[in-house]
């Protein structure tokens, strides 16, 4: 029996340019309306097939090893539906470049690409729908990388819909030494609760029009009332990257990662330059129109 050849998933990064959260509903999770954008800043999974069971080697940025992560759950997820396939086991090499924890969704990104992966490579023949919704039992982000690009998602997270591309634009990433956890910043978050999403349509529309200034006007992150009194740094960090000639600066997430837009490399240069030795680690991104990417070969 001879194993397919192993296949290498792209999993990108992203932003948040726009989040709202409505409320908390009957299941416990919040209504929240994000319009998201994936970025170039890229974990790599290399999978191969073998006869049975789960084999992770993680290396790059170090993962806690408090329980299984996400891209272990997502195999235990996805195992179930390769009960009747050729082969019922993977080994997994995942290089680590998405800083944890910080409010860029690498580790949904992670689950959202070993679940393609495994589609692929195992020949499951899942739609992407079936992988959306196995995805949503994971995180609220999970379901938007298999989209990537511009997209709205509402619900909890998990109804995604894309949107036309956003005008291009480069962003530089100051990611501190700072845990956030987003538990903790979901608990605070009832006393900042959006009564509507009219921003969120504000911010579309700004995107569908392509107004730059527009869309860098409408951008909006309510766990910044959260989180900002509460790490002055950050809030320090926010206005340097204005300070540093970036057209708007907004939290990703419930963070720690802040984000400065620009239009130009050369600009994003310039940005990282001016922010860097501040205590954080620093990097210049551009935006990306599409989710995980599965290449045939690794």
């Amino acid at each position: 029996m001879v194993a397919p050849a192993a296949i290498r998933v792209r999993c990108p990064a992203k932003v948040n340019l726009g989040l709202w959260v409505l409320g908390r509903r009957e299941d416990g999770y919040h209504e929240v309306d994000t319009i998201m954008q994936a970025v170039t800043l890229e974990d790599e999974l290399t999978l191969e097939a073998a006869p049975e069971g789960f084999a992770l080697d993680a290396r790059g940025i170090p993962i806690p090893a408090n329980g299984p992560n996400l891209v272990e759950r997502a195999w235990h997820l996805i195992s179930e539906r390769a009960a009747g396939a050729k082969f019922r086991g993977i080994r997994a090499r995942l290089t680590k470049r998405i800083p944890i924890g910080a409010g860029l969704g690498g580790g949904s990104s992670d689950a959202a690409g070993l679940l393609a992966g495994v589609n692929h490579l195992l020949a499951l023949r899942l739609t992407k729908t079936e992988l959306q919704s196995l995805g949503a039992r994971l995180g609220s982000d999970v379901p938007f990388f298999f989209e990537g690009g511009t997209a709205r998602a509402t619900g909890r997270g998990e109804r995604v819909r894309q949107l036309c591309p956003i005008e291009p634009f480069w962003a530089v990433l100051v990611t501190p030494p700072i845990a956030i956890s987003t538990t903790w910043a979901y608990g605070r978050i009832r006393f900042y609760l959006t009564p509507k999403s009219g921003g969120a349509n504000l911010l579309a529309s700004a995107i569908g029009s392509r107004e730059w200034g527009a869309v860098a006007d409408a951008m909006h992150n309510v766990f910044e009332d959260v989180v900002l009194p509460e790490f002055p740094s950050l809030a320090e960090l926010k206005r340097s990257l204005i300070g540093c000639g970036t057209v708007n600066a907004l939290l990703s997430g419930s963070g720690s990662t802040l984000y400065g837009v620009v239009r130009s490399f050369d600009e994003a240069m310039r940005a990282a330059k001016g922010i860097a030795g501040r205590g954080a680690e620093v990097r210049v991104v551009r935006t990306l129109e599409r989710g995980v990417y599965v290449a045939r070969r690794a």
